[in-house]
């Protein structure tokens, strides 16, 4: 491969595969890792839709603001670790997960139906994207990155204003004719195979501004308006290692990717709980969350290298060895997440046990990309306008599904001022089964900013929470530990371009319908929160 050849290929990688796409979209704003907050509401699984009375419960049924009859402001703290983090970057971090207050007003007349009108400010932390791991396939049955590289080209061959255009008039690749006179780009790179290592930072956080109140000590009601913030910040290493069977070379190329992502987004929520029976402590609990609309900008830097080195000798051919400058790609976009619902059940038994069960359904697979108003480019089109990205929000339909989340929780008091908290959580994949990432099907602008061909698809996660807390007077400490076990399938490229029906597979038939494994990845982590409340 020469050294046009080597920029062509970067500048298609560039251009035709996911910059911002469905998986790494739905990791980014629908994580199933939603269980962060207070030390009691992670102790008990997040399960206190229907019970309240917590500062967390803010974000997640807002009318449980609307059980408190006193002030209050806490904060939690605590650290959380990989089970599979890289020696490099370390397994763990300390993180905030939440600090919140909320204002109780007492309306003061026992004949009114509104007994308490309370307002509540929190931040709290709704994904942990701190992560690191490595993914190692010693099998590509001789396909590489570059294949799919090379494949892209097939379309608009002939235009010089696209990529694909640009490097067949250039001549970075090269060129053959097929039996009818058609011309397509032949080449074929021999992967043996390939290490992925990637270390993530950051989080999404979410601000939230409660109203709620208490109706008859049988009504609870709670509005909530939310803003996001999302930091992403990525470190990728493709690493892949060829034995050429054309020319006794081998031809091992390094592509790296350095990924920060930064932008806001607003939600609102709407919940409600209610007593059916009077004479009851028992609790039903139900919320509506709205979509949130995010504005994100993405900039990567990235680079790519070869190294050539000679099948018999290993020597390698420093004239050959190609390192390409860092170049950076930048994009704006916007995402829409779906409708959230959530369903509560709860009650307590006298004043020393307590119980919760929550459901929440989100169809991942309605999740929306698009691109924000650009007043230079459009002048016309209003302040509010978004275009959508239909290529790629059919793509997110065709590979996402609805997901499913199970909240279970429980508190045991064996005296008044100590609480014994578990907690359990089933979140199911929002991924259909065998899901694909064919991007050249794909007319999207993304496209145009694209740097990487890895995605990984999560399965269904399980978490298991215990917790302790002490209350002394106005004073609480509570502390809480959480368990979290998930597998991922992780793929260093797609390989739709061996079908029989693409270019790659005419030219190279005894290629064709090939794949790759994907690499398991254990995503299990674990995390240790503590929060110091007091109430007023």
């Amino acid at each position: 491969m020469n050294r046009r050849l080597l920029l062509g290929v970067m500048m298609a990688s560039a251009a035709s595969l996911h910059a911002q796409d469905t998986y790494l979209n739905n990791q980014l704003v629908n994580n199933s890792d939603k269980l962060f907050g207070s030390a009691r509401y992670v102790g008990m699984g997040g399960a206190l839709g229907a019970l309240g009375a917590d500062i967390s419960t803010m974000g997640w049924n807002p009318a449980g603001i609307g059980l408190m009859r006193k002030g209050e402001t806490s904060l939690t703290f605590g650290g959380v670790w990989d089970k599979e983090g890289t020696s490099q970057y370390g397994k763990g971090s300390a993180t905030l997960d939440h600090a919140g207050m909320v204002f109780a007003i007492d309306l003061g007349s026992s004949s009114s139906k509104l007994q308490y009108l309370n307002i509540g400010f929190n931040y709290q932390k709704k994904a942990n994207y701190n992560n690191s791991f490595t993914a190692d396939n010693n099998s590509l049955n001789g396909l590489s990155q570059l294949d799919q590289l090379a494949e892209m080209t097939q379309a608009g061959l002939n235009t010089k204003d696209n990529l694909a255009g640009f490097l067949y008039e250039t001549d970075m690749y090269d060129v053959a004719k097929d039996a009818a006179g058609n011309e397509y780009v032949s080449n074929k790179y021999y992967g043996n195979l390939n290490r992925f290592t990637q270390h993530t930072s950051g989080s999404l956080s979410g601000f939230d501004v409660n109203f709620s109140g208490n109706v008859s000590n049988r009504f609870y009601w709670g509005l909530d308006i939310g803003i996001d913030a999302l930091r992403y910040r990525a470190f990728n290493d493709y690493y892949e290692e060829k034995s050429n069977e054309v020319d006794a070379l081998f031809r091992d190329h390094t592509l790296q990717n350095d990924i920060a992502i930064d932008g806001w987004g607003v939600n609102f929520k709407f919940g409600v709980i209610f007593r059916p029976i009077e004479e009851s402590p028992f609790r039903l609990g139900l919320t509506a969350e709205t979509p949130t609309w995010y504005n994100l900008k993405r900039s990567t830097f990235y680079n790519l290298s070869e190294v050539v080195s000679d099948m018999h000798t290993q020597a390698l051919l420093p004239d050959k060895s190609i390192t390409t400058p860092s170049y950076e790609s930048y994009m704006e976009y916007s995402i829409r997440t779906p409708w959230k619902l959530r369903l509560s059940a709860g009650s307590t038994v006298s004043n020393y046990l307590a119980w919760g069960i929550d459901y929440e359904y989100a169809n991942s697979a309605s999740t929306k990309m698009g691109y924000p108003y650009n007043a230079i480019s459009d002048p016309h089109n209003s302040l509010f306008s978004n275009e959508p990205d239909k290529d790629m929000n059919e793509l997110t339909k065709n590979n996402l599904k609805a997901a499913h989340t199970l909240r279970l929780g429980l508190e045991y008091k064996p005296i008044s001022a100590v609480a014994i908290r578990l907690g359990y959580n089933y979140a199911t994949s929002g991924y259909k089964d065998h899901p694909t990432f064919d991007q050249f099907s794909l007319n999207c602008a993304a496209r145009d900013y694209a740097t990487s061909t890895h995605y990984m698809t999560l399965g269904d996660a399980h978490a298991l929470t215990l917790g302790l807390g002490y209350k002394w007077k106005s004073v609480y400490l509570d502390l809480a530990y959480k368990a979290r076990t998930q597998k991922a399938d992780f793929y260093a490229f797609d390989t739709s371009f061996t079908a029989a029906n693409r270019s790659f597979a005419k030219d190279n038939p005894e290629h064709a319908g090939l794949s790759i494994d994907p690499v398991k990845v254990d995503q299990t982590k674990h995390q240790l929160t503590a929060t110091l409340g007091f109430k007023f």
